[in-house]
């Protein structure tokens, strides 16, 4: 088989294995946030609970990255590009890591504690149409038309898939559904702004470099939040050798978890590596090496679909049939956009490479 035709096949493959990867995060880490110290106070406790746990997760980060890139790299390449900074370059440093990296983690935990776990990570899926909109006010980017009917759409979805929490949350005068979709949402913005920074970073340093760069800065960023939620103690640190029941099932309408009893620290590991962090980000970039644009932004699609029956089948979170109408418009007006933007981008590039060998 032609490496090509093979590439075509297995990038897109491998795309939606990294996405497909990250839909079993919840259901270990909703265990996980609900063995946190004072859980039962959830809207005053879930935010020291998810600041500390990403300051964990940040640390392991650390851990994994650094000696893999200084062994490869050596200290002088990988730092080196601090001198060639200029102001807009470390101000979009900051943003990725205090926001994107930091509080983006930060607020999208709170969301899954709070609320249902399927309407947080359906919510983030917004974040392409908020890069947009990001790109233009700070790139100076100029959208069709179709991005403000795209905008209308998911606005939308958005809302349908929000609306039986926030029904509930005004009823029972409990607002933990809205400040859980209010997070998610805050998680979006931080990550969609993080990939317009992002790119201008990437003039200068590789997506590697940058990643690590990004859990430094989001990390010295946790340790003055955790000083502020006043987490350290030796209750949060206890919650590392806690032994948490993490997965389980619906059996006649009751929930019975596996008897699998996992330490928090493995918890947050699992999390770090295996669902929300190095390993799927690197199987993604892998993949994303091997498959067209338009194609992976599809493949993408794999985590929020996967999630919703993951989260049902382990956690018991399911979806009104207005939240499934939501979820539909949402997704696919942002995958066509997605994909439209995409094929745009792949038509100018061989626009450019034939421009070029004309010369």
């Amino acid at each position: 088989m032609d490496s090509r035709k093979g590439d075509k096949i297995y990038g897109p493959i491998i795309v939606s294995a990294a996405n497909a990867a990250r839909s079993f995060d919840a259901p270990v880490r909703y265990p996980l946030l609900f063995n946190s110290p004072d859980v039962f106070v959830k809207p005053l406790a879930m935010p020291r609970a998810s600041s500390f746990i990403t300051l964990i997760e940040h640390f392991l980060g650390i851990l994994i990255l650094l000696p893999f890139l200084l062994i490869k790299r050596g200290k002088k390449q990988v730092f080196s590009v601090f001198k060639e900074f200029d102001k807009r370059d470390w101000i979009s440093l900051i943003f990725i890591s205090a926001g994107g990296s930091a509080l983006g983690l930060f607020f999208f935990l709170i969301s899954l504690g709070l609320g249902n776990p399927t309407v947080a990570i359906l919510i983030q899926k917004s974040q392409p149409l908020i890069t947009l909109i990001f790109a233009i006010f700070i790139l100076k980017e100029k959208p069709s038309l179709r991005f403000y009917v795209v905008l209308i759409l998911a606005v939308i979805g958005i809302g349908l898939i929000a609306l039986p929490d926030i029904s509930d949350s005004v009823q029972t005068f409990e607002y933990t559904g809205l400040i859980a979709i209010l997070c998610s949402l805050l998680a979006a913005v931080f990550w969609g702004g993080s990939t317009v920074f992002g790119r201008i970073l990437t003039k200068k340093v590789d997506y590697w470099n940058l990643t690590l760069f990004r859990y430094i800065g989001g990390f010295f960023f946790l340790l003055v939040f955790n000083i502020i939620t006043f987490t350290y103690n030796s209750t949060y640190f206890g919650l590392l050798t806690q032994k948490i029941n993490v997965f389980g099932h619906y059996v006649d309408g009751a929930f019975v978890p596996l008897d699998w009893q996992w330490i928090g620290i493995l918890c947050i590991l699992y999390a770090a590596i295996l669902t929300g962090g190095v390993l799927p980000l690197a199987l993604y970039y892998f993949g994303l090496t091997r498959s067209k644009a338009s194609v992976a932004g599809l493949a993408e699609l794999a985590f929020p679909i996967l999630s919703i029956f993951v989260n049902y089948y382990f956690l018991g979170f399911g979806l009104e049939t207005i939240q499934i109408i939501g979820a539909v418009i949402l997704l696919t007006s942002v995958s066509t956009l997605s994909y439209i933007n995409a094929k745009e981008f792949e038509q100018e590039q061989q626009i450019l490479q034939e421009q070029e060998k004309m010369k």
